[in-house]
């Protein structure tokens, strides 16, 4: 199932909240004519099925541009569909309890082919491959990643568990406290380009100089936080060149990682780094005990001035700083790596979770067709821009969208198309405003340098001898970067997972990914 060219993309969900709820009136937008569509578009000689999705959304009631999308799904592929969406909060309670009843949708949302829950499904055959029906859907497999049906390969048999829920692969750059550079008089290259040197530069003036004009020293040159664990990480991995899993300079293995590589010194350099950083007050010192929502307050409320994060929260990020600070301007930077190179690690498998067919679908069949129409041209149209009357109206052949944000918690949250960024812009959105937007997503999704493991767990990683080893990980990782311990340390933990673990976790990776590799 190889990519074709397309133009798509994906995002988080609160991402989806800032790209929908623009509140620019925007112009009008050129029509364009759907194209005719094949496959599940042409589905109504068929009998009418019935069938419930269950999935994860920001509420458990269909707005009414979400219930006239699912009216026009039903029209186009002759069903009748039903939405079981329990609260957010407590899905996954709910997924657990269905699964063990046996009371299922015939399709569920599943938020990673690594969720315990859905490999046991799988194993007792409660989710059931899909490769027989996705022959004709041309639609999901034009507009999925490669990537994304290899990870949905999860029980040895070489068979796809899944629908793709595409999220856009990209590596997204820095947001900076623009009011800040034009205080200190610092200028950003027009391509929005620097290099990892005048990044450091300008992080350290923003901790030293007083950004803000107000006398104190109150300020950091970069806001970062623990990760979901709680365990802290190296910062700038992208400019030092840790891309994950690539093939080796050499050495026992073919294909190795910075991280578990004991002949290279790009991982504790990473450190080093950071725990200079630290010690010398450029980067936040909460940052260890902060999440990704804090760490955005600290920015928009004057603590630091640089942030990394997705470009398009432009208005969204813009909007509430100002309600802070009328001040408050922002700038999008790249930074390049030090050999100045334009790249960043792509993260993930293109999945922002998956839709799982289960052994309750009436009709297997009908369920991929449905999922293959709203990728259909026609369906993507009412995904994108929405349903004629409500979200929109047509003015001298133009599309004029409507002022008021829309609530579109299942229409903008159902597929996404691989690669089309344009997803993230909101088509009420000004044209000057796209334009601002648009060439930083773009460079974003073109920098991508992609980890060849897939997101693989090798099978002992999931042992308790190696997870109860893993912290030590942690745990010296903190130390180095907090000044509590030397670098050197990290090579002698690495060691001893070396010896304990290693060479089979090594061996494991390195054989799925020859595997993988040589499927191309």
């Amino acid at each position: 199932m190889k990519l074709k060219k397309a133009i798509a993309c994906v995002g988080a969900a609160v991402l989806l909240v800032a790209v929908t709820a623009c509140g620019d009136k925007g112009g009008p937008a050129e029509i364009d004519d759907p194209k005719p569509t094949s496959g599940a578009a042409g589905e109504t000689a068929k009998p009418k099925v019935n069938m419930t999705i269950m999935g994860e959304f920001a509420s458990s009631n269909l707005s009414e541009t979400d219930k006239l999308l699912v009216q026009s799904i039903e029209e186009a592929t002759n069903t009748a569909i039903k939405f079981d969406i329990p609260p957010s909060t407590g899905y996954t309670e709910r997924l657990q309890l269905s699964l063990t009843t046996g009371d299922l949708a015939d399709v569920v949302w599943f938020p990673s082919p690594d969720d315990a829950s859905f490999l046991k499904a799988v194993k007792d055959g409660v989710i059931i491959p899909i490769d027989e029906y996705l022959n004709e859907a041309d639609n999901i497999q034009n507009y999925s990643y490669d990537i994304s049906w290899d990870a949905l390969r999860v029980n040895g048999d070489d068979k796809v568990y899944g629908i793709p829920r595409t999220t856009v692969i990209r590596s997204d750059g820095y947001w900076f406290r623009k009011d800040w550079l034009d205080k200190l008089n610092i200028q950003i290259p027009d391509n929005n380009e620097i290099t990892f040197d005048q990044m450091l530069d300008i992080m350290t003036k923003f901790s030293k100089e007083d950004p803000d004009g107000n006398g104190k020293h109150d300020t950091y040159g970069y806001g970062w936080a623990a990760q979901p664990d709680k365990s802290i990480r190296p910062v700038f991995q992208n400019e030092l060149g840790l891309y994950g899993w690539q093939e080796s300079d050499g050495g026992e293995y073919k294909y190795m990682n910075p991280q578990y590589d004991l002949n290279s010194d790009k991982y504790t350099k990473a450190l080093e780094l950071t725990a200079k950083l630290f010690k010398e007050g450029v980067i936040d010192p909460d940052g260890p005990t902060l999440d990704g929502s804090k760490v955005l307050e600290q920015f928009q409320s004057g603590k630091t001035g640089v942030i990394d994060g997705f470009a398009g929260h432009y208005e969204t990020f813009l909007n509430a700083g100002k309600q802070i600070n009328p001040d408050f301007e922002l700038a999008y930077v790249f930074v390049k790596n030090e050999q100045g190179e334009m790249k960043g690690l792509g993260q993930g498998t293109g999945l922002w979770g998956f839709w799982a067919v289960t052994s309750s679908a009436s009709d297997p069949q009908r369920v991929v067709d449905v999922f293959d129409y709203m990728l259909s041209d026609e369906g993507w149209d009412s995904i994108y821009t929405g349903i004629e009357g409500h979200d929109y109206k047509v003015e001298n052949n133009q599309r004029v969208y409507s002022a008021t944000p829309l609530e579109t918690f299942v229409r903008k949250n159902m597929v996404r198309r691989a690669n089309d960024f344009m997803f993230f812009i909101n088509p009420a959105m000004s044209e000057e405003l796209k334009q601002k937007l648009l060439p930083n997503i773009e460079k974003a999704v073109k920098r991508i340098v992609m980890s060849k493991d897939r997101n693989y767990t090798p099978a002992i990683a999931k042992t308790p001898p190696y997870l109860d080893f893993n912290k030590k990980f942690s745990e010296v990782t903190t130390k180095i970067i907090i000044g509590d311990a030397q670098s050197s340390e990290y090579k002698e933990v690495l060691q001893d997972w070396n010896t304990k673990f290693g060479q089979t976790y090594l061996k494991e990776m390195n054989d799925y990914i020859d595997q993988m590799e040589n499927k191309k």
